[in-house]
């Protein structure tokens, strides 16, 4: 039995390859086609770039046809950030209306969306995002010893028949816990849910079990939402608990998250190396 308790029969791939976690991956879906960088998607909105501009973007009205154009910093040329460019014109089409409170609204969200989606971007390639206060921070699932999306994939395949629809992270509070949110994309403005795993787990003492074990613990409350009984909130009722030591190395996964994740917490407290 493998580490998530998927048996050993399972299907073997013609190359004869299979990951660590005891399945075989979904085929990467087809390339699509890069927007131009010259107009949105719909043509309408004209896009022009200044090396001089980093965290700032503009729009002048009246362009083509009562459309406006946008500039851009330079380095939003590049295909990565086609998503971003699509928002910029739909932000620039609000922007240039009239300031009613609802267009005024529209517009807000619009341009924190934008910035949350190139923040993401570039996270994404491994660089540091511009520094904004007020932002949602990006998601990152690569850790320094642990990708998070290998972990919750495996789960997801294991326990949930692949069902779950989620994101995950690696949480940005230090000595924080485990914890689930919803929050909105900010391409598509549908929310989503968003599992953040402490970083304590992220470290070269934790075992793949206890990350498993947290990962499958956050799924379980997508799953099993919090009930309010006689006033009272249930986070944790007997259904969840139940469930939740279906968990193959449940016990273990409790000792270590007990012993060993206290000390992890208090090192990066104290800005030392797990």
């Amino acid at each position: 039995m493998s580490l998530f308790g998927i048996k050993e029969e399972q299907s073997i791939p013609p190359d004869g390859q299979m990951d660590l976690f005891g399945f075989v991956p979904k085929e990467t879906p087809p390339e699509v086609k890069a927007l131009s960088a010259e107009c949105s998607a719909n043509g309408l909105v004209h896009f022009k770039y200044s090396p001089l501009m980093k965290k700032s973007i503009r729009c002048k009205g009246g362009f083509l046809f009562g459309h406006p154009e946008v500039l851009l910093p330079a380095y939003m040329k590049a295909p990565e950030f086609a998503a971003a460019r699509e928002l910029a014109a739909e932000w620039a089409e609000h922007a240039v209306r009239r300031k009613t409170q609802k267009n005024k609204a529209i517009v807000k969200d619009l341009v924190n969306r934008f910035w949350q989606t190139v923040d993401q971007i570039f996270t994404d390639k491994g660089e540091a995002p511009l520094a904004s206060k007020g932002r949602l921070p990006p998601i990152r699932p690569q850790g320094k010893y642990h990708n998070l999306v290998d972990v919750l994939a495996a789960i997801n395949d294991t326990y949930f028949d692949g069902s779950l629809s989620c994101r995950i992270t690696w949480s940005n509070r230090v000595g924080g816990l485990s914890f689930h949110t919803v929050r909105k994309d900010p391409v598509t403005g549908e929310d989503f849910h968003l599992i953040s795993i402490s970083r304590g787990y992220d470290a070269a003492n934790c075992p793949l079990y206890a990350i498993a074990g947290v990962v499958y613990h956050e799924c379980l409350h997508i799953v099993i939402p919090v009930e309010v009984r006689q006033g009272r909130r249930v986070v944790h009722g007997r259904e969840f608990r139940q469930r939740e030591k279906r968990y193959i190395y449940y016990d273990e996964w409790i000792k270590w998250h007990k012993e060993v994740l206290p000390r992890n917490i208090r090192a990066l407290l104290h800005h030392r190396e797990l």
